[in-house]
């Protein structure tokens, strides 16, 4: 049941601590982004590689194989600065007994950041075996 006296209070509570952003769409949007955007962007990766390996084994562009974890990396790198930036905007730290907009906050952008890196390093992986291995030996 929703109950529109304890909405206003969290929202109250938030404005109190800097935190009105993070009860509206663009705050939650830029929290949103650093959990899911990471995973989404390591599949692309690998989806993105499975269909230009055949065209560069084909035409022997090997370099331009490069460019989509690149870009890739690029893109979930900046999700964990994002994460990073909310997390700092929520006052930092870890520790938390009260359920607010500020430990939510810390909650998500945590968890932003630590999927965002191991998404990295998904796709690191992805661009080390692109490296070893040649891609005719993949076709």
């Amino acid at each position: 049941m929703w109950d529109r006296e304890s909405f206003d209070a969290l929202r109250d509570n938030a404005a109190d601590h800097g935190l009105d952003a993070f009860t509206r769409w663009p705050g939650l949007l830029s929290l949103s982004l650093g959990v899911l955007l990471g995973p989404v962007i390591a599949l692309t990766n690998q989806e993105l590689i499975y269909a230009a390996n055949m065209w560069t084994c084909g035409h022997g562009y090997r370099a331009t194989l490069h460019l989509i974890p690149l870009l890739c990396l690029v893109v979930t790198i900046g999700t964990a600065i994002t994460a990073f930036r909310d997390w700092r905007a929520s006052g930092g730290g870890v520790e938390e007994e009260e359920a607010t907009v500020a430990s939510r906050t810390r909650f998500l952008a945590i968890a932003g950041i630590g999927i965002s890196i191991f998404s990295s390093l998904v796709v690191i992986a992805q661009w080390v075996a692109i490296l070893v291995f040649g891609p005719c030996v993949r076709a």
